[in-house]
C-alpha cells in the first residue's frame, strides 16, 4: 500500500516537531547553563584567577564592582554602559560600549529563545497525544548537547583562540570585537584567560545538565513509558 499524502504530511510534521524539540532542548540547556556563570559567586573568583585587577591596574574589590556593574547592565539595563571611574573618567570608550550593547542583544536573544523553547515543549507535552515521543526528543537533545560539549571542548583545548575568533566573526559580524589590551578596559577587565575559564565553566555546566536531561527523559519515556500516550 502506497502512503497517502496525508500520512506523508503527518510524518513530515512529526520529524519537524522532533527536530525543533531537539534544537529547543539544546538552546534551553545553554541558556540555563549560562545563568549561574553571570553571578558574583562565579564571576569574582574567575576575575581573580584571570588576574583582571592586574590588567586594570586596580584592586580586586574595584575590579569586582566594575564587573558587577557591567553584568548588571547586560542583564537588567539600561544598557548604556556609560558609568565612570571615581575620577570622573568614562570607563568604556564608544567602541567598547557598542560591543557591549551587541553582546546584550545576543544574550537576551539566547534567554528569549530558551524561554520560548521551554514554554513550547511544555505546551506540546500537554497537548500532544504522543507525549512519550516528545520526551524522547528531549532526551536526544540532552545527548546531543553532551556530545557537542565534548567535541567542542576537545577542539577548544587545542585551538581555543581560532574558535574564539570564529565565534566573534559569526555573532559580531560588524567587526567591533577586537580591542587593544594595552589601552582598552573591556579586555583588561575581561582578559583572554577569563574567557577560557568561563568557556570551560559553561561546558561543564551544560554537559552536566545535558546528562541529567538525557537520562531523566530517557527514564521517563523508557520501554515502559511513565507518561500517558495513545
Amino acid at each position: 500500500m502506497e502512503p497517502t499524502s496525508q500520512s506523508v504530511a503527518g510524518s513530515g510534521n512529526r520529524v519537524l516537531r522532533d527536530g525543533l524539540t531537539v534544537a529547543g532542548t539544546i538552546v534551553a540547556i545553554l541558556a540555563i547553563s549560562l545563568l549561574p556563570l553571570l553571578t558574583p559567586l562565579v564571576m569574582h573568583p574567575v576575575l581573580d584567577a584571570a588576574q583582571s585587577a592586574a590588567w586594570l591596574g586596580s584592586d580586586p574589590e574595584t575590579t569586582h564592582a566594575l564587573s558587577d556593574r557591567t553584568v548588571g547592565e547586560l542583564l537588567f539595563g539600561p544598557g548604556t554602559f556609560a558609568f565612570q571611574l571615581p575620577a570622573g573618567v568614562p570607563f568604556y570608550d564608544p567602541a567598547e560600549i557598542d560591543h557591549l550593547r551587541d553582546a546584550r542583544t545576543l544574550l537576551w536573544l539566547l534567554f528569549g529563545a530558551g524561554t520560548l523553547a521551554v514554554l513550547g515543549m511544555g505546551v506540546a507535552l500537554v497537548r500532544s497525544d504522543r507525549a512519550d515521543r516528545i520526551v524522547r526528543a528531549i532526551s536526544l537533545g540532552g545527548a546531543v548537547t553532551v556530545i557537542g560539549v565534548v567535541v567542542i571542548g576537545v577542539v577548544g583545548f587545542v585551538a581555543f583562540e581560532p574558535m574564539f575568533e570564529l565565534f566573534h566573526r559569526i555573532f559580531f559580524p560588524g567587526g567591533n570585537w577586537a580591542f587593544d589590551p594595552r589601552t582598552e578596559r573591556l579586555v583588561q577587565l575581561y582578559p583572554y584567560a577569563f574567557w577560557q575559564l568561563i568557556a570551560a565553566g559553561l561546558g561543564i555546566v551544560a554537559g552536566v545538565l545535558g546528562c541529567i536531561t538525557w537520562l531523566a527523559a530517557r527514564w521517563i519515556a523508557g520501554p515502559e513509558s511513565r507518561i500517558a500516550s495513545t
